[in-house]
């Protein structure tokens, strides 16, 4: 998992609304704050429970020890901002608790891209985020991985903390029946762990997609920030 080497940018401009969005949140010092079973079951109820309250949804999601990968599709970039606020705020307050300790739990806020419209890339990124025990040597079988809706795409086994995960429209275009989408999935799956699986992706700010997409977006955040530093106070 690789980040651009660059200053933090607004979430308003780092995200846009009708677009999916790649999300990661890292432990500090890379410690392992959802290292174990409760911490994790924890952690996807308080995000269900704040998904409820808001309209983005989430759409893929891979828990490890020290960080997890989430995919959503952004209706509103504020009120998905208030969701992580919160989401985090109380996972943090519940750890401390645990371990009886202060201070941060997370290296960072939680750091987002926003994936150009286009169902490869989207596809790619979501591949990516339930490729990563496997490339983490946790497993041979991304299906065996416990904390991780890969099952659910690849054959629609579907826990209970899974219930709010919606399928995007590249899914639902890879067959008439959920057999058939299943099908599907797994041999574009089976085809990307083989091609790509073990090679990290980076993550800009600006967003994932093509070069020249990444290239408009990174011109127009630019732009709006020189234009907001030079507006009147």
């Amino acid at each position: 998992m690789e980040f651009d080497n660059m200053p933090r940018i607004p979430r308003s401009l780092c995200l846009i609304p009708g677009l999916s969005a790649h999300k990661t949140w890292r432990g500090h010092n890379k410690e392992f704050n959802l290292g174990s079973s409760d911490e994790k079951s924890y952690y996807l109820d308080l995000l269900n429970q704040e998904l409820a309250k808001q309209q983005s949804v989430i759409q893929a999601i891979t828990l490890m020890d020290n960080h997890s990968h989430e995919q959503y599709f952004i209706h509103d970039v504020h009120e998905f901002s208030c969701l992580m606020r919160r989401h985090h705020g109380r996972y943090g307050f519940f750890f401390n608790q645990k371990h009886q300790r202060r201070g941060k739990v997370a290296q960072d806020r939680p750091h987002t891209s926003s994936i150009e419209n286009n169902d490869l890339h989207e596809m790619t990124v979501l591949f990516y985020i339930h490729a990563n025990p496997v490339r983490a040597n946790l497993t041979k079988n991304a299906a065996n991985y416990k904390w991780s809706t890969h099952k659910l795409y690849a054959f629609g086994k579907k826990d209970p903390w899974m219930r709010n995960i919606q399928f995007p429209e590249w899914y639902m275009k890879l067959g008439k029946s959920m057999s058939e989408r299943q099908k599907k999935y797994r041999k574009l799956f089976d085809a990307y762990l083989k091609e790509r699986g073990l090679i990290k992706i980076r993550f800009s700010e600006y967003g994932y997609g093509s070069w020249v997409w990444i290239l408009q977006r990174k011109q127009h955040v630019r732009s709006a920030i020189k234009n907001n530093s030079h507006s009147p106070p």
